[in-house]
C-alpha cells in the first residue's frame, strides 16, 4: 500500500485520486496554484493537508500530477532541469496526450507517463469521486525498468483501473479518435443545437449524450488539441468529406 501520495492540481482527477487514495489509507498532500481549490479539495476530504511543490515531492511515495497539459510541461521541464527537487517519489502524470510529456520529463528518472480513460463533463475537485476510475483503462508508457513499471501499475490498480501499456506515440494516435475527435464533434454540435431554441422539447438520449460531452472545458481542451492536431486533423478533414457527401446526397 501506498503510504503517502502527493497531488499536484486538485481538479476532478486530482481530487479523484485524492479521494481514492484516502479510502486506500494513504495520506494524501495536495497543491494548487488556485488557494480556493485547495480549501475546497480539504473541505471534500480529497486531501489531508496542503503543500508547496517541494514539500509535496519530499514528503510523498507516490506523486500524481494531475494540472492542465501546460501547466504539467512546465513541471515536468522544471523538474528535469532540477533532479534533486524529485525526492525519491515515483512521478506520474496523467495527460492526455503522451509524446509531448515524454519528451519534457526525458530526464527525470522516476517517471511513469500514464492517462486515465475517465473523466466528466464537470470540472473541479467537487465533482471527485472516489469511484471515477473503477473498471476504467489507465494507459501508462513503458519505461523499460520493471520495477518502475510495476510500482506504477500498482498504484493504478489501487485506484480501481486496468493498468495497459501502450507507446506513446500509439496513444496519442489512438485517442485521437476515441476522445478528441469526439469532443471536437460534440462541441460542434452544441453550437448547432443552441441555434435551435425549440429543440430542447424533443431532444433524445443520443442528443443528451451529445450535449453532456460538449460541455468540456475549452480552456482544458483547446492546448490537448493542438498537442494532438497531426493525430486530429486528419480524422476531421474525413469526417468533413463524409459529411458532405451525405449532405449531397440527401438533397
Amino acid at each position: 500500500m501506498t503510504a503517502a501520495v502527493g497531488v499536484l492540481g486538485v481538479g476532478l482527477i486530482g481530487g479523484s485520486i485524492g479521494l481514492c487514495s484516502r479510502r486506500n489509507g494513504a495520506r494524501v498532500v495536495g497543491y494548487d496554484c488556485d488557494p480556493p481549490a485547495l480549501e475546497s479539495a480539504l473541505a471534500a476530504g480529497a486531501i489531508d493537508a496542503v503543500a508547496d511543490a517541494p514539500e509535496l515531492y519530499a514528503r510523498a511515495d507516490v506523486v500524481v500530477i494531475a494540472m492542465h497539459l501546460e501547466a504539467t510541461l512546465r513541471e515536468l521541464e522544471r523538474l528535469a532541469r532540477n533532479p534533486r527537487g524529485q525526492g525519491s517519489a515515483l512521478i506520474l502524470d496523467v495527460s492526455s496526450v503522451k509524446v509531448p510529456v515524454m519528451t519534457a520529463a526525458a530526464g527525470i528518472g522516476s517517471f511513469v507517463g500514464t492517462h486515465p480513460m475517465a473523466g466528466s463533463e464537470r470540472a473541479g475537485v467537487l465533482a471527485a469521486r472516489a469511484d471515477l476510475f473503477q473498471g476504467a483503462a489507465w494507459a501508462y508508457v513503458p519505461t523499460g525498468r520493471e520495477s518502475l513499471d510495476a510500482q506504477a501499475c500498482d498504484f493504478i490498480r489501487s485506484c480501481g483501473a486496468n493498468a495497459l501499456a501502450v507507446d506513446a506515440a500509439d496513444h496519442d494516435r489512438i485517442v485521437a479518435l476515441t476522445s478528441h475527435v469526439p469532443a471536437i464533434l460534440a462541441s460542434r454540435y452544441g453550437d448547432l443545437y443552441q441555434g435551435e431554441g425549440d429543440a430542447r422539447q424533443l431532444c433524445g438520449p443520443v442528443a443528451r449524450e451529445l450535449l453532456r460531452i460538449g460541455e468540456l472545458n475549452p480552456a482544458m481542451w483547446r492546448p490537448i488539441l493542438r498537442a494532438n492536431g497531426r493525430n486530429v486533423a486528419p480524422h476531421l478533414r474525413r469526417l468533413a468529406r463524409e459529411l458532405e457527401a451525405a449532405a449531397e446526397t440527401l438533397s
